[in-house]
């Protein structure tokens, strides 16, 4: 039997990019997805950047492939040759996707959907994960056709459009104002806009100071969406980044934003009429957006993404307990008080420019100088029994930071670092750092099998031993850092124990 599914796929699922960009395009696609009513189509696979001990180790349990010419990309061109190596493993090795199933998010693997549609799926995948027009597009076994219907980015979001995931709601309140008048406050809003570089929505705050002399009260949002919406400007939902950048993805800071009702475009109304089998989203949404590559006309929906991204997606099973072991043994080391970790990224971002700090002892002081002030704020935390969790939905607060105790001077930290160079790997060491490889057990790499050796799998797990810690600090530049702020968000950790800069 031919399956008739009705299918959504992102096009840049960005296979080269490492695991939490793909990630954060999940996160996404599954709540565009759903605004279809839509079965959301996955890569089947994923390319893991490194191996954690010799080549030929990894290359027997996963396909040995160039990155480069796999990704059609020429970025690793002039690396070494072992620096351009990928290996291909299964997504499942790093979502959990019935998890997602269970939540009631229907979700195939491009093999499944291609198994699904009566076409042979072989060797008919992609290695870039993209749609091919011509191969997926085949003769179903019943003789009917794959049918397709593109959404060109620049009609996702071209300039001056506010993307949003439904505007019913905002045209139903405020549709008969969407012209706006011309009056001073409306002039003001407009300047302010214009002033921006791109055109298209300012803070809340500043639509506030524009019109606070047409209000009773200017503190009041709820007088101040009202006075907006008659104005033909309307309030959208989304969060605010770290340190003015949108690399993290978290959604933990909730804020709102102001547009003209006229530049707002729904998801949902643009394209959930559509019969066509699969709709395919094309080009890159990922760099440089919001959240969800959207905003969000309700506090209601802003939440509904949140939980996406706090609940439904998450390590597979055995990452989560091993992580969570991981974290128990690291209390132990500091003698079952409350610990603090940093995320130390060396590697390619030494490379690229990115790294905080050049030499890693600058590297290492610049984080252990962070986490000195984290030991104040645990100390606060604890001596004023009292938790402030971030500013997510149907989270209670993790009461353990208030009944451990806080740090002592001297107490290790743990670093979750890519840093491979054995002279460097043992001064870390010296200085009082303790790196997963000195938390994991033989038993454990043991018991957890083969894909421990692969790096993107031990960074995962080090993600979650970061979510457990009870002070965090990371670079803003590294996508690591906003799954671990986000899963720290839904653990009930009090906002102030995260810094990002």
């Amino acid at each position: 039997m031919v399956s008739k599914t009705k299918g959504y796929f992102a096009r840049d699922w960005s296979l080269y990019l490492g695991w939490n960009n793909m990630r954060y395009i999940i996160e996404a696609a599954l709540e565009q997805s759903r605004l279809l009513n839509r079965t959301l189509i996955l890569p089947s696979f994923v390319y893991a950047r490194a191996c954690e001990w010799e080549i030929e180790f990894c290359a027997a349990f996963a396909p040995m492939v160039n990155r480069g010419k796999a990704v059609h990309s020429d970025a690793w061109d002039n690396l070494p040759a072992y620096q351009q190596i990928a290996y291909r493993i299964p997504i499942e090795m790093m979502l959990d996707i019935p998890h997602l199933r269970k939540l009631g998010h229907p979700v195939l693997l491009t093999s499944q959907f291609l198994r699904l549609s009566g076409l042979d799926d072989s060797e008919l995948e992609t290695t870039d994960g993209h749609f091919d027009r011509e191969q997926y597009l085949g003769t179903r076994k019943d003789g009917s056709k794959v049918t397709l219907f593109e959404v060109k980015l620049n009609d996702y979001d071209p300039k001056r459009v506010v993307r949003v995931d439904r505007s019913r709601p905002l045209t139903e309140k405020f549709g008969r104002f969407a012209h706006g008048d011309v009056g001073t406050a409306s002039m003001k809003l407009w300047e302010k806009v214009i002033a921006k570089e791109d055109h298209t929505m300012i803070k809340l705050e500043e639509a506030r100071d524009a019109v606070k002399e047409s209000m009773q009260d200017p503190l009041d949002d709820e007088e101040l969406e009202r006075v907006l919406g008659e104005m033909g400007w309307i309030v959208v939902h989304t969060w605010d980044g770290w340190s003015g950048m949108e690399w993290l993805k978290s959604v933990v800071k909730p804020i709102k934003q102001v547009a003209p009702l006229r530049s707002i475009r729904g998801w949902q109304e643009d394209y959930a009429f559509l019969d066509h089998d699969v709709v395919l989203l094309e080009g890159e949404i990922h760099l440089g957006r919001k959240p969800g590559a959207m905003f969000f006309s309700t506090p209601e929906a802003r939440d509904g993404y949140a939980r996406i991204v706090l609940e439904s997606v998450r390590p597979i099973d055995k990452i989560r307990e091993l992580g969570e072991t991981l974290a128990e043994r690291m209390r132990r080391r500091v003698g079952g008080r409350m610990w603090m970790a940093g995320h130390m990224r060396r590697g390619d971002f030494i490379r690229e420019g990115w790294v905080m700090e050049h030499s890693i002892g600058d590297h290492l002081l610049r984080i252990k100088e962070h986490l000195a002030n984290g030991s104040r704020i645990l100390h606060g935390i604890h001596e004023r029994q009292e938790v402030i969790t971030f500013g997510v939905p149907d989270v209670e607060p993790d009461q353990t930071q208030i009944t451990l105790e806080p740090p002592e001077d001297g107490d290790p930290l743990f670093l979750a670092t890519d840093e491979r160079f054995a002279n460097n790997i043992i001064w870390l060491q010296q200085n009082n750092a303790v790196l997963i490889s000195g938390l994991l057990t033989p038993q454990d790499r043991q018991e957890f099998g083969w894909p421990l050796m692969i790096t993107d799998v031990l960074a995962q797990l080090e993600q979650v031993v970061l979510s457990h810690s009870y002070y965090f600090y990371a670079h803003a530049m590294s996508s690591l850092a906003g799954g671990a702020v986000n899963m720290r968000a839904a653990k009930g950790k009090d906002y102030r124990t995260s810094w990002i800069d």
